[in-house]
């Protein structure tokens, strides 16, 4: 969602008449987008920021996305060098004001009108791969999540709208598209919409080479929607489904609306339907009340389930939610042993399912070069694997065949056939 919305902002600045330029120092504006999901990611942003405040030199310093929604004009009594800042979904007004600007603090809350009907975020960033938003917001209220605080109810974006701009970004060369939501499920239950319909038009739109979705939530994921994993030629088989815990007590603590049985049954179902699908998922470790009996339940579960990767995070209480009301019952350094232990047995887990990949043949689609290493090429496998294929021959964008000779970690490597 942050990658969307730095494409959606870089794309209304460019039509308003703002150059980018790669150097800071050099800038007269610097904006950063933040998430305030974690802490950490917080934090993050927050110092990056704050590392160029000695060299201000009448720069205009902006902060937008999640942290200002959350903390408002409280920003400006902790960070007095901050100038603007706008929440994610003021973008528009944002622009707006920055074109205008000349002194003086500015906060943009107001929500900008288009949602429903806009068609920018032409792509920017990447020549063949976008992320359209279907959602934004969100009500679930896990009691963990400060999503619903700082972006807002859900709001469907109409189905015509996200075809006509994902034929926008066909007509500027995009051919691998990810269908993106805080719970993707959700999808048109404010105007009747409904996500596999959507799906399946994305999918015979012509020119598209594949597509993808982010997230569903394991609580009201459908049959219809695991039966398009066999049903769709070009989806990715890739399920990222968060689990969270493994413990029933804490999820039902996080206010997850799902069991443990439940979940292990979506993933018997869809493994079932698709047996060469990759599941990923997140989970997190010491929310409160998570005893050692509770960690166990979750470290066993992983083993059995065996993801092809995890996210893995350490809890901290984000403001306005249920659980920031509730005591840090785990100690920083229980919470740090437990991520570590799950960290290691996750790493295992993905070396084995990648040295499973060796010797397989496979249709990849091929996202760019590498920066790093000449003559490679970095591309995707059909069940959403990285890979990395060394040829001088320019693949960008094509779907090619691959043999994976080995499979380490984080990425598989093939030779082109």
């Amino acid at each position: 969602m942050n990658f969307y919305d730095s494409d959606k902002l870089r794309t209304l600045l460019f039509e308003n008449g703002f150059l980018e330029i790669s150097s800071i120092e050099e800038a007269d504006i610097v904006i950063v987008n933040t998430c305030c999901v974690r802490k950490h990611a917080e934090d993050r942003a927050l110092s990056f920021l704050g590392s160029f405040k000695n060299k201000k030199n009448n720069k205009v310093f902006c902060l937008v996305g999640c942290v200002p929604a959350i903390y408002k004009e409280e920003i400006f009594k902790k960070f007095d060098f901050i100038d603007i800042i706008s929440g994610p979904n003021s973008y528009k007004k944002f622009v707006e004001r920055l074109k205008k600007y000349n002194g003086g603090k500015i906060a943009i809350f107001e929500e900008d009108e288009g949602f429903l009907k806009e068609l920018i975020v032409p792509q920017i960033s990447e020549k063949f791969t976008s992320f359209v938003a279907i959602t934004k917001g969100c009500e679930n209220f896990c009691s963990y999540c400060v999503v619903p605080f700082a972006r807002g109810k859900l709001i469907s974006k109409p189905e015509d709208v996200v075809i006509k701009e994902i034929q926008t970004l066909i007509e500027k060369g995009i051919r691998e598209i990810f269908l993106i939501g805080q719970n993707v499920n959700e999808y048109g239950k404010d105007i009747g919409g409904d996500f596999v319909k959507l799906l399946k038009r994305v999918h015979n739109i012509e020119k598209i080479l594949r597509i993808g979705f982010l997230t569903s939530h394991p609580k009201d994921i459908s049959e219809d929607l695991l039966n398009l994993f066999s049903e769709l030629p070009k989806l990715y088989k890739h399920l990222h489904l968060p689990l969270q815990s493994g413990s029933d007590k804490i999820l039902k603590l996080m206010n997850r609306k799902y069991t443990v049985e439940k979940y292990l049954k979506i993933v018997e179902k869809v493994r079932n339907l698709c047996p060469e699908i990759s599941i990923t998922s997140d989970i997190m470790v010491g929310f409160p009340y998570e005893d050692e009996k509770d960690f166990e339940e979750t470290y066993n579960l992983i083993e059995k389930i065996k993801f092809d990767d995890l996210y893995v995070f350490k809890y901290s209480p984000r403001p306005h939610t249920e659980a920031s009301k509730m005591p840090d019952t785990v100690s920083k350094e229980e919470k740090e042993r437990r991520h570590q232990l799950i960290f290691n047995l996750q790493n295992k887990i993905s070396i084995l399912k990648n040295k499973n990949m060796e010797g397989k043949i496979e249709e990849v689609f091929v996202r760019k070069k590498s920066y790093k290493k000449e003559n490679t090429y970095i591309g995707r496998t059909m069940n959403n694997k990285p890979v990395l294929i060394e040829t001088k021959k320019n693949i960008e964008g094509e779907i090619v065949k691959v043999e994976i000779k080995r499979g380490e970690r984080h990425y598989l490597f093939g030779i082109l056939l």
